[in-house]
């Protein structure tokens, strides 16, 4: 687009910022049906698929795509390793102290978030 007094206004896509580095490992993943979620929440497996994030200690994974397996179970990709953006994160409604038990999960799974674990909030 043409600019004005010598500067120029685009119009883009910006790349997404929920990976803070390169290298970040995805693999298929089998959303559990009754799920719609958005490209950055927290899963956990259950029964050999990834649902929303219920139970904090059990956090292993950040999905990759939005994915909407509202009537039935889906495949898409998830993040299993890597370096994450924690402003970039999807959580349910969770306490503060429950979302430190997810983060310290999440780096047991391989999964470091770029946060003080000692300054995250509660999620309404």
């Amino acid at each position: 687009m043409g600019g004005i007094l010598g500067t120029t206004e685009t119009e883009y896509s910006e790349l997404s910022q929920l990976t803070a580095q390169e290298g970040a490992v995805m693999k298929r993943a089998t959303l559990a049906s009754g799920n719609n979620l958005s490209r950055g929440d927290v899963l956990e497996r259950s029964s050999q698929k990834m649902t929303q994030l219920s139970t904090a200690a059990n956090a292993r994974a950040i999905l990759a795509q939005d994915c909407d397996a509202s009537a039935e179970d889906k495949d898409c990709w998830v993040y299993v390793l890597g370096h994450f953006r924690y402003a970039d994160l999807g959580w349910p409604t969770i306490s503060a102290a429950d979302k430190k038990t997810a983060l310290e999960a999440l780096e047991d799974a391989g999964i470091s978030v770029d946060v003080d674990h000692t300054t995250v909030e509660a999620t309404a």
